[in-house]
């Protein structure tokens, strides 16, 4: 860094460039930004309380200023391994974000430390372009630090509209997709009402039956089949059968069935 400046002749003896100067704070701030912003200026720190949620701006600036010695300081601490994961994340983060000094040297070109071109002029050349804006503008432009940015600058606004065109151009085709997407959304959320239906049709027939249910099945069945016997005997009585045998065996098959239920019916109860 510089040491403070305070007056004209301190600058004379520093034997200090502008140029140098200007890029050697342009960098430190580029590789290494501020984390927190403190306001030395009384009236615009006055101003800055009276604003709206300043008191959760202060809170967090008390936060950030200690973050720096919080992995030492939370170490002695209970329950200080969250703390020191989370200091640690952030620390990773603004690492990551962090640009080479020979990558940004590549993007941002150097200030210039002289200007021979100014250096050579007299000084009534130096009033006439002053002066003169479109001449002022005119000899800036043919700088080449100058010359270069615009072309720098020209060939980033290219590679945007390359982008941007190359982005529109796929926009008809992202716009099907999202929509088959969207077709497939809905079938695959028909498919899984129908399944969750069907599962809820499958347990209700596997589950076990209540035994208060079963028994007043049975308890129906077996007066359906003892219902059944009745009339077939009285059908069978009044239009005279003859047929002795096959009356017996349908008789005694519905008969039996009653009686199966019948019991039945009776151990459900024994077990209730």
């Amino acid at each position: 860094g510089y040491g403070p400046i305070s007056s004209d002749q301190s600058w004379s003896s520093s034997n200090l460039k502008l140029g140098d100067a200007v890029y050697a704070v342009i960098h430190h701030f580029q590789l290494q930004p501020p984390s927190i912003s403190q306001i030395v200026d009384e009236n615009l720190r006055r101003r800055q309380q009276g604003l709206p949620g300043t008191a959760n701006n202060k809170q967090t600036a008390t936060k950030a200023s200690i973050r720096p010695n919080a992995t030492s300081s939370i170490n002695g601490t209970h329950g200080g391994n969250g703390a020191v994961v989370q200091a640690t994340a952030i620390d990773k983060k603004e690492k990551a974000c962090k640009v080479d000094e020979d990558e940004l040297s590549s993007l941002i070109p150097r200030v210039p430390t002289s200007f021979p071109e100014i250096e050579e002029m007299s000084l009534s050349q130096l009033n006439d372009l002053v002066n003169n804006k479109e001449a002022l503008d005119t000899f800036i432009n043919n700088i080449s630090v100058v010359a270069n940015l615009n072309e720098l600058k020209e060939s980033i606004e290219t590679s945007n509209v390359d982008t941007a065109t190359a982005n529109l151009a796929l926009e008809e085709k992202v716009k099907s997709i999202c929509m088959e997407v969207e077709t497939l959304k809905q079938d695959l959320k028909s498919n899984v009402e129908t399944y969750q239906q069907l599962d809820a049709r499958r347990a209700a027939m596997t589950r076990p039956p209540e035994i208060h249910e079963a028994l007043q099945e049975l308890t129906v069945a077996k007066k359906k089949a003892l219902n059944e016997s009745d009339e077939f005997a009285d059908d069978w009585v009044e239009s005279g059968g003859s047929d002795v045998s096959a009356f017996v065996k349908q008789f005694m098959e519905t008969r039996v069935l009653h009686h199966t239920r019948a019991a039945k019916a009776e151990r459900l109860k024994m077990a209730m």
